[in-house]
């Protein structure tokens, strides 16, 4: 009856004991309608929010990035931003390039991201060619880096670059609409808007985890100043102030699960919904 017409559990229960008395039957239809690849392909399905795993934690700035190319309309040579987000501070880098290609990702990393905030862990991407090279493996093992892909059908592993650069690709165009330039002239202020701005989740912004102190925009605010105290204990103070808004970071990460949350094991067939 099912496989002519379909119909759902409760359906099948209640046609067959207009005529019959079977114990089971309820569970005897849930597994027929279990077994027919048809309704799974088609029927919308309650699926059970499920607890998300996350990361290793990064313990300190740029220990471990989230990197992404995303596309822009050509101005002059650029074409193309090479974002990359710190886990912990959530701090940005973005750099305009005119290819999207691995040696673009190398000599960012080499000239401007480890000189600045030292080696990295891990970094972590799609799985775009351009991360996929032999270039960034060969290059990733010389420093003793760790180069982590996405899950495929699996967006929300993309999520923080993703959401960053839709966060850029906004400033851009109101600085755009607001100055009548490009988006590469508005780029700097763009960054600054969003390194400065204060995080829903940790209360302070991703400049002031990272350098101690929040970002002096000329307010009547009073901030520590070298000159009110002895310079060592002013650093002090300011290396104690940085560890403290760095937990801050750590608190909101989300950690790995010691769990399984389902059966599938590799080389299992699935059933992947593409819309």
């Amino acid at each position: 009856l099912h496989h002519k017409t379909h119909w759902g559990i409760q359906a099948l229960v209640d046609q067959f004991e207009t005529n019959y008395a079977c114990v089971g039957i309820y569970g005897l239809a849930k597994r027929i309608l279990e077994g027919c690849l048809a309704c799974h392909k088609v029927n919308k399905r309650q699926l059970r929010e499920r607890v998300q795993g996350g990361r290793e934690l990064a313990k300190r700035p740029f220990e471990r990035i989230q990197v992404d190319f995303t596309e822009l309309p050509k101005v002059g040579r650029y074409q193309y931003l090479l974002v990359l987000v710190d886990h912990l501070t959530h701090f940005v880098e973005a750099f305009p390039v005119v290819r999207a290609t691995a040696k673009t990702v190398i000599k960012i990393l080499l000239e401007d991201i480890i000189p600045r905030y030292g080696t990295i862990a891990v970094i972590d991407s799609d799985r775009g060619p351009h991360f996929t090279s032999k270039i960034i493996k060969e290059t990733t093992e010389l420093f003793g880096m760790k180069w982590e892909y996405h899950t495929p059908w699996h967006p929300q592993s993309s999520g923080k670059v993703e959401r960053m650069n839709g966060e850029i690709k906004k400033h851009l165009t109101k600085l755009m609409v607001e100055t009548k330039t490009n988006w590469v002239k508005c780029l700097p202020l763009a960054l600054l808007y969003i390194r400065t701005q204060p995080r829903a989740d940790t209360g302070i912004s991703p400049f002031e985890m990272l350098y101690g102190m929040p970002y002096d925009f000329g307010l009547l605010v009073e901030h520590p100043k070298v000159k009110d105290k002895i310079l060592t204990e002013y650093i002090l103070e300011l290396t104690k102030r940085r560890q403290e808004l760095r937990k801050k970071g750590l608190v909101v990460q989300r950690p790995p699960l010691d769990i399984s949350i389902h059966q599938i094991q590799p080389g299992d067939q699935v059933l992947i919904k593409t819309w």
